[in-house]
């Protein structure tokens, strides 16, 4: 857990808080979790989640023919990195 995350989005965000709850889901698991607020189609997880492991946030491993991703960062520095964010942004 060595990538220092930068700004989130919400959505990626939302996307990390439901891999630490269930490591290892599937694109079809984060897109059931994200279901009750957002509807979004398969792809746009999919597509989603491959960014978010191109900046070091996720990972994933094969199983099958499916992809299960997990948080590559913790929590604790995450939430550091936004509140890091937000007082460059108040203090600039």
């Amino acid at each position: 857990m060595s990538h220092r995350p930068t700004r989130l989005g919400d959505l990626q965000l939302r996307i990390l808080q439901i891999l630490w709850d269930r490591p290892d889901a599937s694109v079809n698991d984060v897109q059931a979790a994200l279901k009750p607020d957002r509807d979004l189609a398969y792809t746009t997880i999919a597509t989603m989640l491959r960014k978010m492991e191109q900046r070091g946030l996720v990972s994933h491993r094969e199983e099958g023919r499916s992809f299960l991703y997990r948080a590559t960062v913790a929590a604790d520095e995450v939430n550091r990195s936004a509140g890091d964010h937000f007082v460059e942004r108040l203090f600039e």
